[in-house]
């Protein structure tokens, strides 16, 4: 059975394969669960944790366990003293959780990766009380935090998204104004040009070099479809070559952190 599990736990296997294979041998084996869990546990113990390993590993607990059956075996993760593997853990749980109540004390945490997974498990959520965690997110410290609670605020159509957005742009600190271009790259379509343009002159050669990354790519993909769609013309016009050269060109400064990794 270690075997197997090992097999399961294989992060380049395609994760759908994992988690049939687990539901399977948990019909098959009852208690499959619990052994898979103690293989985590394992891992988690060792000198130099195998990230990848653990990650598939939780994400088919996951995918294979409801909520009720997941708590229990998600608690030794939340409690870990790595703060990857717990914030890993805040996200699964939290895409499955249906206590806000729970996933609202969460947001006390102290640990930044936890809060800002915690937003992004929310992203496939809609209603009142999400819209109010995530409007609530805005105030965060951590401009993984915030960029999150504004992505998750646009994909439920809440305007409050736009405030958020101008708030991580207007920023003294750069890395908020380099999570903002993310978040605009995220979003793309037309109306993104014209919010990354100015950020092509920012003061940071950072955020110079995110916001000019981000246009390109917005071309890119604007371009791709006007091959399969000739009625896309337009936007690609929109998105100009004027647009783009007037960025400086990179000089070797990082990109902008995705906000969206769990690492």
């Amino acid at each position: 059975m270690g075997t197997l599990v090992a097999e399961i736990c294989d992060s380049g296997c395609p994760l759908d394969d994992s988690v049939q294979r687990a539901t399977a041998a948990a019909q098959a084996s009852p208690g499959f669960e619990f052994e898979l869990s103690k293989f985590l546990q394992t891992q988690c113990m060792a000198t130099s944790v195998d990230h990848p390993t653990v990650f598939r590993g939780l994400e088919v607990l996951g995918g294979m366990l409801d909520e009720t059956r997941l708590v229990p075996f998600m608690r030794p993760f939340l409690r870990s003293k790595d703060s990857r593997v717990a914030s890993k853990s805040v996200l699964i749980l939290g895409r499955q959780s249906r206590s806000l109540a729970w996933m609202t004390s969460i947001r006390a945490e102290s640990n930044d990766r936890i809060r800002a997974n915690l937003v992004e498990s929310l992203w496939s959520r809609r209603g009142p009380e999400v819209e109010q965690v995530l409007q609530g997110a805005l105030r965060d410290q951590y401009h993984r935090v915030v960029a999150n609670a504004v992505y998750g605020l646009f994909l439920m159509d809440s305007d409050a998204w736009i405030a958020g957005l101008d708030g991580l742009l207007r920023s003294h600190d750069p890395v908020a104004r380099r999570s903002g271009i993310w978040v605009i790259k995220s979003i793309g379509g037309t109306p993104a040009v014209a919010r990354l343009k100015p950020m092509i002159r920012d003061p940071d050669p950072s955020v110079r070099s995110a916001a000019f990354a981000a246009l390109v790519s917005l071309r890119e993909g604007i371009e791709r479809r006007v091959a399969s769609r000739p009625d896309e013309q337009a936007r690609l016009e929109a998105v100009s070559e004027d647009a783009v050269s007037e960025a400086p060109e990179p000089q070797g400064a990082a990109e902008a952190p995705d906000p969206d990794s769990p690492d």
